[in-house]
C-alpha cells in the first residue's frame, strides 16, 4: 500500500464515471452525476501518485436515513486492502453520525457481501422484510 493517500473529497465527475465505467458499471448522465455526487453526505477518495484508484460515498438525507454507496476500487489495486480502508472511513462517519434507530443500508455487488459483513451488516432476510427493490430507469422517457 505504499503511496496510497486518503483524501477527504467529492470525486469529481470524469474521476466517478471513470470508476463506474471500468468496473462495469455504466457511466450516468453527466447532469445526474454531479447533482449526485454534490449531493453526498460523505466521500472519501484513494489516491496513488496524483491519480484515483478508489471511493466510497454515503449517501442518504444525514438523519435517519444512511446508504453506503459506490465503494469502488480499480480493478488491478484490487486484493490489496483499500475496499477495507475506504470501509474504515465510511464506518467512523457512520458511527459519528447516525443516531440509535437510524437505517444504515447498502446494496452490494455479487461476491462483496463479505466485506460488509465484516463490519456488521447483515444480509436482509426476505421472509422477514420482503425483497429489496429497484427501479429500472430504462423506464424513464426522456
Amino acid at each position: 500500500m505504499d503511496k496510497v493517500t486518503i483524501k477527504f473529497r467529492q470525486p469529481t465527475v470524469n474521476e466517478y464515471s471513470y470508476l463506474r465505467e471500468l468496473v462495469g458499471w455504466g457511466v450516468p448522465v453527466k447532469e445526474a452525476t454531479e447533482v449526485s455526487i454534490e449531493q453526498s453526505l460523505f466521500s472519501v477518495c484513494l489516491e496513488r501518485e496524483g491519480e484515483i484508484i478508489g471511493l466510497g460515498r454515503i449517501v442518504g438525507d444525514g438523519g435517519l436515513y444512511f446508504y453506503v454507496q459506490d465503494i469502488i476500487v480499480k480493478p488491478e489495486y484490487r486484493g490489496l486492502g483499500y475496499s477495507r480502508i475506504i470501509m474504515d472511513e465510511v464506518m467512523k462517519f457512520i458511527k459519528v453520525n447516525a443516531k440509535k434507530g437510524s437505517f444504515v443500508g447498502l446494496f452490494a455487488a455479487k461476491g462483496t457481501e463479505g466485506l460488509y459483513e465484516k463490519y456488521g451488516f447483515v444480509i436482509r432476510p426476505n421472509e422477514t422484510f420482503g425483497a429489496g427493490m429497484f427501479y429500472p430507469t430504462e423506464k424513464i422517457i426522456e
